[in-house]
């Protein structure tokens, strides 16, 4: 069945650049794409003709009502196409209300063919514009199969949209195809969040610098573009980013530019691999990957380390705050869960102190039965902690995340670490035996950016096979759970105030 031709230019422009704001709940590619019936089966109707001239003139209120009216001259299936073509007009304007009206006119039974799918797709967008994207997937319909290659675009879009949100497909399972409908099939063109000022700014240059070293050595047909976020704007550089053909978009490093975006879940067309991780697991969009340096990570892979090494009595002493409690908890549950005991968790003054009174108490507590320390310190404050564990129990080994290390050379300071097993990433290691490792001011930045640039332009590769390790500079990397970036770090230890390799 034949009634429409696909959309014309201008009546699609008309209805992008006046659309209010509630229309960008979806895709730009997907809003307003509704026909003006410039076809032979309605335009020779006057009425019909009016309709057409209003759309064009961006009177779309007054042209949904003249297409409503005139529908009533037309016999069924045409009828009922026309009444859609208003409530498509309406939903497209964000107007539920009158939408949901005009819709309640038609019979159930003359919902059938490309008409029934046409009501699905309606409905699926003014659910997108509630931010359900369940219920939109549910009101979609499961097949394209005898529906114009006109609304069969606009529903495969409007899914894409509602999989980005977070929406479940048809079977209640966690949409899989997502991937297929958001990860492009080659990485081309890379755009880059990063504030290039404030107190952000020298980290993101270092991390933008790591991205240009990969992009030489691995990517030289790659096109890496940065976009500044300094003073906020993360949406807008977000859609300028994708206005401008990147495939996959790397960051924002802060939390708040992060949840700006994902607060606008429609204008997620593109992936993001943030340089940084939500603080929730929940309603996690199908567009977002997340990667960055989680020490918690560290923390689980010492405790890890530790049962393998049949250790499986720990004490723990970690600053009294907040990241402090985060790597003290993620070391306990892990080692917990894998059998191991804790004799005690003592959290110490933050701020760099005699820590004497603290170290006498967990080895109190861990007397005769602790076989290992798991420290969570910075380097001032390990430097203090760590003689006060040699001199009181000179043969209990101690471990250690890589916060302990500056990640710049310093033998005099970092005599006081000697014998701390700690771990470590790959690229720290590496720039220590080249004799470059002082080059960079945040050379574990540094190291983010190589392997940011790494896992966007794979990430087609990496999205299908999620299992799979690659060989990064921050680490063995591997898609966890919610497409979390998972990294096996290398350990080290400190001789001489210098960190030294033991491999994983």
């Amino acid at each position: 069945m034949k009634y429409l031709y696909p959309v014309i230019l201008a009546s699609t422009l008309l209805l992008q650049a006046c659309a209010p704001t509630t229309t960008s709940v979806v895709s730009e590619s997907v809003e307003a794409e509704v026909s003006d019936f410039s076809t032979n089966n309605f335009a020779k109707d006057s009425a019909i003709k009016q309709a057409n001239i209003l759309l064009k003139q961006g009177k779309k209120r007054d042209a949904a009502q003249a297409y409503f009216k005139a529908a009533s001259s037309y016999p069924s299936p045409q009828k009922e196409r026309v009444m859609l073509q208003a409530a498509e007009i309406t939903a497209a304007m964000g107007d539920a209300s009158l939408t949901n009206r005009y819709l309640s006119k038609i019979p159930a039974k003359a919902l059938v063919g490309e008409n029934g799918a046409r009501y699905g797709y309606i409905k699926a967008l003014l659910a997108v514009q509630l931010k359900d994207p369940n219920a939109a997937i549910k009101y979609l319909p499961a097949t394209n199969k005898g529906v114009s290659a006109g609304l069969a675009s606009k529903i495969n879009q409007l899914r894409q949209s509602a999989l980005a949100m977070g929406g479940k497909d048809n079977s209640g399972t966690a949409a899989v195809n997502v991937q297929a409908a958001l990860v492009p099939t080659s990485v081309t063109k890379i755009g880059v969040l990063l504030p290039q000022s404030g107190s952000l700014g020298s980290v993101s240059q270092d991390i933008y610098q790591g991205m240009k070293t990969a992009k030489r050595a691995l990517g030289k047909n790659t096109e890496l573009t940065l976009y500044d976020v300094g003073a906020g704007g993360g949406v807008a550089q977000y859609q300028k980013a994708v206005a401008d053909g990147a495939d996959v978009i790397v960051g924002p490093l802060d939390k708040e530019t992060l949840a700006a975006i994902l607060a606008q879940p429609q204008i997620l067309s593109r992936p993001i691999l943030s340089l940084n991780y939500l603080t929730s697991n929940k309603n996690i969009p199908g567009a977002l990957y997340q990667f960055g340096l989680l020490p918690e990570d560290e923390a689980r892979q010492v405790a890890n380390n530790a049962i393998a090494r049949n250790q499986r009595n720990a004490i723990v002493l970690a600053p009294n705050s907040s990241w402090g409690e985060r790597v003290a908890n993620a070391f306990k549950t892990a080692y917990q869960s894998q059998g191991g005991q804790i004799s005690i968790v003592e959290f110490y003054a933050d701020a760099p102190s005699d820590y004497s009174a603290n170290v006498q108490k967990v080895l109190a507590a861990g007397q005769g039965k602790a076989n290992l320390v798991f420290v969570a310190a910075s380097p001032s404050q390990a430097r203090l902690l760590r003689p006060l564990l040699s001199q009181q129990a000179p043969n209990l080994p101690v471990y250690a995340t890589s916060h302990i290390f500056s990640g710049r050379t310093d033998p005099s300071k970092d005599s006081s670490l000697d014998g701390i097993v700690y771990t470590e990433i790959p690229w720290i290691m590496e720039s220590l035996q080249a004799g470059t490792l002082n080059s960079s001011t945040y050379p574990r930045m540094y190291a983010l950016g190589m392997d940011a640039f790494l896992i966007a332009q794979n990430l087609p590769s990496i999205a299908r096979n999620p299992a799979a390790k690659v060989n990064g500079k921050t680490g063995m990397i591997n898609l966890a759970g919610n497409r979390q970036v998972q990294r096996s770090l290398t350990f080290a230890t400190f001789a001489n105030g210098v960190p030294h390799s033991l491999g994983r």
